[in-house]
């Protein structure tokens, strides 16, 4: 005997009729919960019960303060293709992160459309623009730019129109209603510079990239180390620069500390490549890594080893963070999790480039 249905999945299937047999268009607005609890005399809770399968299943979407919508499920139903948007493709830890999205992509019978904002705004814009218009299920992206941007409000809203899950990567879109992954930057900071700390240094300079919220992280648990010494937080000592004039701001801050009289003994740097900027431009002062000056890092990428001053840097998970962002995306697309949410915690690889003191 059939078992009579419940009073969610009689809301459930009628919203999902209405998709089926092209009475509704993607966009077009459902009532409200108290209106849908009006018409089929249920409580709110029952109604959000429906609303929320409805969601994870792809059939609906909502939008904070406005209400729920109905998304393109159907003209998505049979998509294999998987989009992925970096900042850089072909330089730094990008292609072992793209890798590792192939590898298990592949696995899972999924194929992979390439795409590469170059940390530019409009270019992502482009970007997405792109995807919306192709036969694309899911969306891997590392937002450009990502402390000023927070992806643009209108590119998402179009993602979950047309059905196209998404999961951002290194950045978080939205802590509360988003799906990413990423490594605690603020804890990575933190322990770069307490391990500087510990060595001696209480003179710690920084350069932080502040158009990234990677950088704005790493900037507060720096800021955080240095307070539980009872250090001030000294401004003349902290470089902040943008994508657009990171080589020239970086080259001319390196200049400055390396003339200061009272010249740090440390300086903690946004990632590996602008530590071997910052390590040449030193050279050039006739400053030493580590015996004049320590230096510490992030990403652990093969730059870290690349010379002859090996790097104590924070590890980034690279390869393992792309099979895991395709497992996710791949998991979102059929049904079976709705907006994972992951954090690395920061692993701190110590090297050569600092020195006691």
């Amino acid at each position: 005997m059939k078992e009579a249905e419940t009073k969610h999945e009689i809301i459930e299937k009628h919203y999902i009729s209405l998709i089926e047999e092209n009475k509704v268009s993607a966009g077009d607005q459902l009532p409200s919960e108290n209106e849908i609890a009006s018409i089929f005399n249920v409580s709110r809770h029952t109604v959000r019960q429906a609303l929320n399968y409805l969601v994870q299943e792809g059939w609906i979407y909502k939008e904070r303060g406005k209400g729920s919508f109905y998304s393109n499920k159907k003209k998505n139903q049979t998509k294999k293709n998987v989009a992925v948007m970096t900042t850089y493709i072909s330089d730094y830890i990008f292609p072992r992160i793209i890798s590792g999205i192939e590898e298990e992509l592949r696995k899972k019978g999924y194929n992979l459309l390439l795409f590469s904002s170059n940390n530019d705004i409009e270019s992502e814009k482009k970007c997405f623009e792109n995807i919306i218009n192709q036969d694309i299920a899911g969306l891997i992206v590392e937002p450009a730019q990502s402390s000023i941007n927070n992806l643009h409000h209108e590119s998402i809203k179009n993602l979950e129109k047309n059905n196209i899950k998404y999961i951002a990567i290194n950045a978080n879109c939205d802590e509360e209603n988003s799906a990413y992954i990423v490594v605690d930057d603020e804890e990575g900071s933190y322990k770069l510079t307490h391990y500087l700390l510990e060595l001696g240094h209480r003179n710690i300079a920084a350069l932080f990239k502040v158009d990234d919220i990677q950088g704005e992280k790493r900037r507060a648990g720096y800021i955080k180390a240095i307070k539980e010494y009872n250090i001030n937080f000294e401004k003349s000592i902290v470089g902040e620069y943008i994508t657009d004039n990171q080589e020239m701001y970086v080259d001319q801050f390196t200049k400055k500390i390396a003339k200061m009289k009272n010249r740090p003994t440390a300086i903690l740097c946004y990632n590996d490549k602008i530590a071997l900027r910052v390590i040449d431009n030193l050279r050039k002062e006739n400053i030493t890594i580590p015996d004049d000056m320590s230096i510490v890092s992030f990403d652990d990428s093969y730059l870290a080893v690349s010379s002859n001053i090996k790097l104590t840097t924070i590890k980034h998970p690279k390869q393992e963070m792309g099979i895991r962002a395709a497992k996710c995306i791949v998991d979102m697309i059929e049904g079976r999790i709705d907006k994972p949410q992951f954090v690395y915690p920061a692993e701190l690889i110590v090297r050569g480039s600092c020195k006691r003191i």
